[in-house]
C-alpha cells in the first residue's frame, strides 16, 4: 500500500489531486504515511511488552492504529469519502485512550506516551484539514 502511495506521489500527483513539489498538510499520501510510521512505531513497542498484556492491551493498540491506516488509505483512492474520515478519527481518538492505559499500566514510558500523543495530534490536524478540505468540495 505504501508503495502504491508513494507511486502516486511520484507520478505529480497524489490521490487528494496536490501536484508534485506542493503538498498540502492534508495530502492524503503524508497522512497515510505519517500514519503508517506511527503504527510501525506502535508495533514495535508492543512487541516489547509482557505477555500478561501484549496479547490484550498491545493488541488492540495495534489493531487500532491498523485500522486508522487502512481507512486513510482508503480514503486516498474513493470519492465518498466523509464517513471513512470521521472513522478514522474516532479511531485515532480510540488509540489515544489505549496508549494513555498502557502508560498508566507500566507498559509504556511517559516518553513513549509523549511521543505518541506528539504524533497522533499530528496526524489528528491533517485529518481535520482533509476532512474540512473534503466538506469545502
Amino acid at each position: 500500500m505504501t508503495d502504491q502511495l508513494e507511486e502516486a506521489g511520484s507520478r505529480g500527483g497524489a490521490p487528494g489531486g496536490a501536484a508534485r513539489g506542493s503538498r498540502e498538510r492534508s495530502d492524503p499520501a503524508v497522512i497515510a504515511l505519517r500514519m503508517e510510521d506511527v503504527t510501525v512505531w506502535v508495533i514495535e513497542r508492543t512487541a516489547k511488552m509482557p505477555r500478561d498484556h501484549k496479547f490484550t492491551v498491545g493488541d488492540k493498540l495495534v489493531e487500532t492504529c491498523l485500522e486508522v491506516t487502512t481507512l486513510l488509505v482508503e480514503a486516498s483512492f474513493t470519492r465518498d469519502r466523509l464517513g471513512l474520515l470521521a472513522a478514522a478519527s474516532r479511531a485515532l481518538t480510540r488509540a489515544r485512550v489505549l496508549v494513555r492505559v498502557a502508560q498508566r499500566l507500566g507498559l509504556l514510558s511517559s516518553a513513549q506516551r509523549e511521543h505518541f500523543a506528539r504524533e497522533s495530534v499530528e496526524v489528528g490536524k491533517m485529518l481535520g484539514g482533509w476532512t474540512r478540505a473534503t466538506r469545502a468540495r
